[in-house]
């Protein structure tokens, strides 16, 4: 395997080649060409990433007139009341013991009055 390697400068385990006379380290870097590509590559994934979050939107509303239409309940509801979002399967006891510890961490809920 070693073979296979030894065209990479350092890859190999052997000698590093030596630089042309007047060629210092310093002076080898990809240049204007190579930043200019690289700016030319994130400006690129930067549209991609914008236009693809505008399709989802798009998509997702779509979704939500299609169903409002058919009469169904959206798949993407503004507002979710508190019982769908608590875990199946909690006692009483143990939503107690959340409130009571979520309270204690982060002080009162604002939609409650302090008791």
């Amino acid at each position: 395997m070693p073979a296979l390697t030894n065209w990479w400068p350092g890859g190999g385990g052997g000698e590093t080649p030596e630089l042309r006379p007047g060629l210092e380290e310093s002076d080898i870097s990809p240049g204007i060409e190579g930043f200019l590509f690289t700016a030319l590559i994130v400006v690129l994934l930067v549209i991609v990433v914008r236009d693809m979050a505008k399709r989802m939107r798009r998509m997702k509303y779509r979704s939500q007139v299609e169903a409002e239409y058919a009469g169904e309940e959206t798949e993407f509801p503004h507002e979710v009341a508190e019982a769908e979002i608590a875990p199946a399967g909690i006692s009483e006891a143990q939503q107690r013991a959340r409130d009571a510890a979520a309270e204690a961490r982060f002080g009162p809920r604002k939609d409650q009055p302090e008791s």
